[in-house]
Order: structure tokens, then C-alpha cells, then sequence
């Protein structure tokens, strides 16, 4: 009888075990540090992959706070902690888990990792969410919203990924007539110091999506209804805090396409197999108390997205 009982206690245990094993799936994020986008692709991932994939689901966060040391011991603790699938948002963040990484799948979001980038890689192990608007559709909207535009002030970081950003949009900038200066801060003290001080003939300020540099977003604001010059960003979260518009996506939804390849990875399918999602419907995010404050014309921006097919959402 008693042996009996231990028999069932045992199958009881291992079904449990079992049971523990296949529920514990746990989907792992990085994020380079804490803004508004950060924020709402963070949520569109969690909401939709809750909604993908119908088994119990744990989810953690590690916020690098703009710190490479801290983005790199992230990633290892990731990588040490039982996560099934692991979500590294930014280019940066990406190679950088390409490069630890070999075992777990990754879902790269809001990066430029190419195709023929991982196909090189030995394992492939990564699925990627593109989302980035072109130079010469941020430039040509631009150009077209405010023909008389011809010097912008572009502050950026000392992320290794936004150089070539900032060289290619400078040469674009070209193309339109527009002498784009750029203006580099390595900190949030930094950019409240260079701030204060624009290029001479400053015409307007323009934001990538550069983490340090939106995380600050509320200073040049603040600036820029000083100077009673337009702040242009390149992102929905940057237009919610302050600047005056930007052509772009909306940041949940990066958070959402990747959670639909995450799902996938977690049903069986291999991340390399899934096709690259490419992101191509663009918006025209648009704060009016904020282009007020700035003395820069509303209409302007939305009669441009209008004649160029954009839709737009007032923040």
C-alpha cells in the first residue's frame, strides 16, 4: 500500500514538475534606458505576446540607464536566468547580444541588423523588427513643411550606431539645401550645456531615435520655445514630452511586431527562419501647445502630410 503511495506521489511530482517546466516560459527585455518610447514598446510586447501565445508567461525587464558596462552585465544576467527568448531594443543593444548570445533566441527591436548580417552568424538565433524612417523621407517632409528651412541643429550621442546616422543625413541634408550642424552630448549635463548654446543661424533642432539625447527631450523643448524655433523628433514618445512633430511609427507597435515573432519562437519556429518584419506605415505625430509655444506654423505640417499621404495623430 505504501509503496503504492509513493509511486503516485512520485508520478504526481514529475506531472507537476512537468507542468512547471512547460508554463515557466519567460520572455527577457533590454532596454538602453528609460524614456516614453522605451516605454510603449516595452508594453506593446508584453500586451501582445500575453495575447500570442496562450501558455503562462513570465516577463522581466533590465534597464541598462544609458550605461555600456551595465548593458553588457544585463545581458549576461539574461542570458544566465532561464530566459526563453530574449529582446534587446536599439541596434547597440542588438550586436552587443548577438555577440553573448548563442543559445537563447533573440528578437531584435528597432534595430538595423540586416538579413545578410545574420545570416553570417554561426548559430543564427535572431529575428529583427526594422523600423527606421529614411533619411530622405524625414528630409523631403521636412523640406516640405518648411521650404525656407536651410540650417538645423542635429544633437546626438556617442552611441558607435548614430554616427553613420548623422553622416548620412548631413549628406542627404545636402540634396534639399539644408546645412545640417551636428552638436554631440555624452551626457544629460552635456546636452543642458550645448543646449544653451546653438550653432549661429540655428532655424530648427532635429532629434533621431537616440535614446540619451530623448531622454532629454523636455530640455530641448524648452530651448526650442525660447528660440521660438521648431523641435523635430523622430519618434511618437519624443512628440508626447515636447517636440513639435515627427515623421515616424508608432513605438507600441514595434514593441507588438516583435512580440508576434517571439510568439512564433516560442510555438517551436527557429528565429532565423522568420522573415525580417519591416515597418512601413508611417505617421505624422503633431503637438499643437507645443509648435505654439515654438511660434511654428501647425498648418504647415499638417497640409504637408495631407498632400503626402501621412496620416496624422495630434498627441
Amino acid at each position: 500500500m505504501m509503496k503504492n503511495i509513493l509511486k503516485a506521489a512520485a508520478s504526481l511530482t514529475l506531472l507537476i514538475l512537468s507542468s512547471q517546466s512547460f508554463a515557466d516560459k519567460k520572455a527577457c527585455i533590454l532596454i538602453p534606458m528609460t524614456h516614453e518610447a522605451m516605454t510603449e514598446i516595452t508594453n506593446g510586447f508584453e500586451t501582445t505576446l500575453r495575447n500570442e501565445y496562450k501558455q503562462p508567461l513570465q516577463f522581466k525587464v533590465a534597464n541598462a540607464q544609458g550605461d555600456a558596462n551595465l548593458e553588457r552585465a544585463s545581458l549576461q544576467s539574461l542570458r544566465d536566468s532561464g530566459c526563453d527568448v530574449i529582446a534587446p531594443v536599439g541596434t547597440s543593444a542588438s550586436q552587443m547580444a548577438i555577440s553573448m548570445i548563442k543559445n537563447i533566441p533573440i528578437v531584435s527591436l528597432a534595430s538595423d541588423v540586416s538579413d545578410s548580417d545574420r545570416k553570417k552568424l554561426n548559430p543564427c538565433n535572431i529575428a529583427v523588427v526594422h523600423d527606421e524612417v529614411s533619411d530622405e523621407q524625414q528630409l523631403a517632409f521636412i523640406h516640405a513643411a518648411y521650404p525656407n528651412l536651410k540650417e538645423i541643429t542635429l544633437f546626438h550621442s556617442a552611441d558607435d550606431k548614430v554616427f553613420p546616422e548623422v553622416k548620412s543625413i548631413i549628406a542627404v541634408g545636402k540634396k534639399f539645401d539644408i546645412t545640417i550642424k551636428p552638436v554631440m552630448a555624452t551626457t544629460l549635463p552635456d546636452l543642458q550645456t550645448a543646449s544653451q548654446n546653438l550653432p549661429t543661424g540655428t532655424q530648427a533642432i532635429f532629434v533621431l531615435k537616440d535614446s540619451l539625447i530623448v531622454s532629454g527631450i523636455a530640455q530641448l523643448a524648452k530651448v526650442a520655445a525660447q528660440q521660438h524655433i521648431p523641435l523635430i523628433s523622430s519618434d511618437d514618445g519624443s512628440v508626447q514630452n515636447g517636440a513639435g512633430f515627427a515623421l515616424g511609427v508608432h513605438e507600441k507597435q514595434i514593441g507588438s511586431d516583435g512580440a508576434l515573432l517571439a510568439a512564433q519562437i516560442l510555438n517551436g519556429k527557429k528565429a532565423c527562419d522568420l522573415p525580417i518584419t519591416e515597418m512601413h506605415k508611417l505617421t505624422v505625430f503633431l503637438n499643437p501647445a507645443a509648435m505654439q509655444k515654438m511660434g511654428a506654423s501647425v498648418e504647415s505640417v499638417k497640409q504637408t502630410a495631407v498632400k503626402m499621404g501621412y496620416p496624422v495623430e495630434v498627441m
